[in-house]
């Protein structure tokens, strides 16, 4: 008859006795570290997520009141303040000399035309602004 080998069955000493429960506080404080970095990555990208958002509204708002300019009212020369929802703008008009000429430039209709440089500016929540700026031009300007 064959005998079955068999490994002696090790014991552990007194000395090795509190190698497991080392090693589990040292997983844990290693996976617990990794989750706080992760987490601090989760919310660094939320935050700037947000902001970005925030200044892509202010710059619709601020190209919504450029592109009303002259349009929904006549362009005065100076400055104008006011609110479009949680949103202060600042819209300011400025005559553009673009040189002396022979002749004023006077289109089809008889009309003249001067141009103006309009600049919006947008703040919201938080401190952020949004500027934009345009060359317009306009007829009958009241000064």
């Amino acid at each position: 008859m064959r005998r079955a080998f068999r490994r002696p069955v090790r014991s552990r000493t007194r000395d090795e006795g509190g190698f497991v429960l080392i090693e589990a506080i040292i997983a844990f404080a290693v996976l617990a570290i990794g989750l706080g970095v992760l987490v601090s990555g989760v919310m660094v990208a939320r935050r700037s997520d947000a902001k970005i958002h925030a200044r892509q509204l202010l710059e619709r708002v601020a190209q919504s009141r450029l592109d009303a300019a002259g349009r929904t009212s006549e362009l005065k020369i100076g400055r104008r303040d006011g609110r479009s929802g949680p949103y202060e703008w600042t819209e300011t008009v400025t005559r553009v000399e673009l040189g002396r000429r022979q002749q004023p430039v006077t289109p089809p209709t008889g009309r003249s035309v001067r141009p103006m440089w309009v600049e919006i500016v947008v703040r919201g929540e938080g401190g952020l602004e949004a500027r934009l700026a345009a060359l317009k031009l306009a007829s009958g300007v009241v000064q």
